[in-house]
């Protein structure tokens, strides 16, 4: 049985994650902590009761008494703080979307990870949905994609979900200058996506377009079953890294360390590498983000 313990109850993932896992039978959510301001105290101690854990005052007091952690606090700029100690113990540790706001907080997990020799899991679970993992099978050399809502918080999905198609690091993002918040991303291996971040937000809807083998569209709505649909592998997935199956540091990480990228162009309508000064220092402040913040459902 995997023990985990869950870092935050201020998204709507933390009861959609423990509903899903303690429906697996190898899988447990056994200590909480919450330092938000989200929910109220009362939340949380029901939340304890509901899934038999254990309420921690201070996250890493847990260190020791699980199996695995999950980050899921909604403030990416917390979460280097939360999964750097369980990560240099060795727990393999989920960082929920978006990992980080800097290079150098996604910098200091990655080597968190390494030190431990820990596996690290996380980011969007938007690519896990198989209507969109299926594109890959393909191999695209060129996507379109679009969606809506906080160009950070949200565009992790689409930022996420290309670097999964690709496979492969990100070499180059490249403002476009016209109409809406669009960037063009350049892989290692020659394939590119172009992204739009401010599609109709009323629709709740992230489309995506690919050109390979064959030309494939897809749209993914944010009904309860569509959402299911990527949290089941996603969380699926997050238990094969804790076993030892698959190891997603890089993919984790490279994919953190472009969103940070895409931000970055847009706000100085640059081109942005890996190697762009401008991208050392760059960090995306979650306080605006986080006034306004109700878990989605």
């Amino acid at each position: 049985m995997i023990e985990l313990g869950v870092l935050g109850l201020d998204t709507s993932h933390s009861e959609t994650f423990a509903n899903i896992l303690e429906s697996r039978s190898n899988a447990s959510v056994t200590a909480v902590w919450d330092g938000g301001d989200v929910r109220e105290s009362e939340y949380t101690r029901e939340f304890c009761e509901r899934y038999g854990a254990t309420r921690y005052d201070d996250p890493h007091a847990m260190i020791g008494d699980v199996d695995a952690a999950m980050v899921l606090t909604v403030d990416w700029n917390g979460h280097r703080h939360l999964a750097v100690p369980f990560l240099e113990a060795g727990i393999p540790t989920m960082v929920d979307k978006p990992v980080a706001g800097s290079v150098a907080d996604v910098i200091a997990i990655e080597r968190a990870a390494v030190r431990g020799g820990a596996p690290l899991f996380g980011g969007s679970a938007l690519p896990f949905h198989p209507s969109v993992s299926s594109l890959a099978e393909t191999m695209p050399d060129t996507a379109f994609s679009v969606g809506y809502g906080d160009t950070f918080y949200y565009g992790v999905h689409l930022v996420d979900s290309v670097r999964l198609l690709a496979g492969t690091d990100w070499t180059q993002v490249t403002p476009n200058h016209g109409p809406g918040r669009v960037a063009t991303i350049d892989f290692a291996d020659g394939s590119a996506a172009t992204l739009r971040f401010d599609g109709p937000e009323g629709d709740g809807t992230f489309g995506f377009l690919t050109v390979g083998e064959r030309t494939q569209t897809v749209q993914i709505g944010s009904s309860t079953a569509e959402l299911e649909q990527m949290y089941e592998p996603f969380l699926d997935e997050f238990l094969a890294a804790v076993r030892g199956e698959r190891d997603d540091r890089n993919r984790v990480t490279d994919a953190g360390t472009l969103l940070v990228g895409v931000q970055t162009a847009l706000e100085t309508g640059d081109p942005v590498t890996p190697d762009t000064g401008a991208l050392e220092t760059a960090e995306v402040a979650s306080e605006s983000f986080l006034a306004d913040y109700e878990p989605y459902y």
